[in-house]
């Protein structure tokens, strides 16, 4: 592990780290602007558990293409050596839109490739800009968000083109750590990111929607945190209704978590993370019903002052609407 210190000169392109004895957390309701596919695909999983295991993680969800229902899938391909995202590696993907965030309002658009230091991000999320565990995360976080593959059928949507790609990709193209070698050779003074096309073009075509990051990081509950960027999804979906409604077992497959079949055990499971974002803002309440038709269960969730607080990002109608609904269409 090569630990940061200091500010190194920037290179063209990086973002310019303000030095600060202590954590520099956002402001209150500072929303930064995510992406919005992957925000849908459940890209992270749910855990503070590193699993090997698990081969791919398969979502599915149902589209209107010309008045039709249309299936599509996506695929969360892991590396066999880093295993899936979990929700530490959502934690340090929000701290790097704030600075992609805080690029754009300064350029005016996003170009590749993305720089900046471990104890920037660090500093960011609250985190210990002393501990060297937290650099070798972070030196593990790129490799494992370079090395994961998504492979779609239909669910991810290119703004600039307007079409839904059918194809494999990744989030991040390329990334080298501090202290490794560049494409021309020389040693990288901080950490770079080649984001992928897809990403690149979405975010600079304002396929965004907003997250409160300041507010995700009071989180403790791993499926609330995982949650949170669907919910802004969902909700921005259903603004006039005031809450937005998804099968249980849709749920569960989105997370990767496991399902039960009886009420008091899906409760038990779920209400300590969905109390946790009513008590954050982010819900005004929730519920847990059955299914109108066929059996199982849904949840409910009702908008919260958090959610209405949020500036929605300018968004495609159509596509927006399609990446909220899986399974259900609205």
């Amino acid at each position: 592990m090569v630990k940061q210190h200091g500010d190194p000169a920037p290179r063209p392109g990086a973002v310019t780290e303000t030095k600060n004895s202590s954590p520099a957390r956002p402001r209150s309701n500072e929303f930064i602007k995510i992406e919005k596919n992957l925000a849908s695909l459940g890209f992270f999983t749910p855990s503070s558990k590193r699993t090997k295991a698990t081969r791919k993680k398969t979502i599915v969800f149902t589209k209107m293409v010309d008045g039709k229902k249309v299936e599509a899938r996506a695929d969360i391909l892991p590396s066999a050596e880093y295993g899936l995202p979990i929700t530490a590696d959502q934690d340090k993907y929000l701290g790097l839109q704030k600075i992609i965030t805080d690029i754009r309002k300064r350029d005016g658009e996003v170009q590749n490739p993305i720089g900046f230091s471990s104890a920037e991000l660090l500093r960011i999320l609250g985190k210990r800009v002393t501990a060297g565990k937290n650099y070798d995360d972070i030196a593990e976080w790129l490799r494992r968000m370079t090395l994961t593959g998504i492979s779609s059928e239909g669910t991810v949507y290119f703004a600039g083109r307007r079409i839904w790609a059918k194809d494999t990709f990744h989030v991040f193209e390329r990334s080298v750590s501090f202290g490794a070698q560049m494409p021309d050779g020389s040693l990288a003074e901080r950490n770079y990111i080649w984001l992928s096309e897809w990403q690149l073009e979405n975010i600079n075509n304002n396929f965004l929607m907003p997250v409160d990051l300041e507010t995700y990081r009071q989180l403790k509950n791993h499926i609330a945190k995982t949650i949170v960027p669907l919910l802004q999804l969902w909700l921005s979906a259903t603004r006039e209704a005031g809450y937005f409604e998804k099968p249980y077992d849709e749920l569960c497959q989105i997370l990767n978590i496991s399902r039960y079949r009886h009420f008091s055990k899906i409760v038990e499971k779920l209400s300590p993370s969905l109390n946790e974002l009513k008590a954050c803002g982010y819900l005004s309440d929730w519920k847990i019903e059955p299914m109108q038709v066929g059996d199982g269960y849904k949840i409910l969730f009702y908008h919260g002052d958090k959610f209405r607080q949020a500036a929605l990002a300018p968004a495609e109608p159509m596509a927006l609407k399609a990446l909220a609904v899986g399974k259900t269409d609205l």
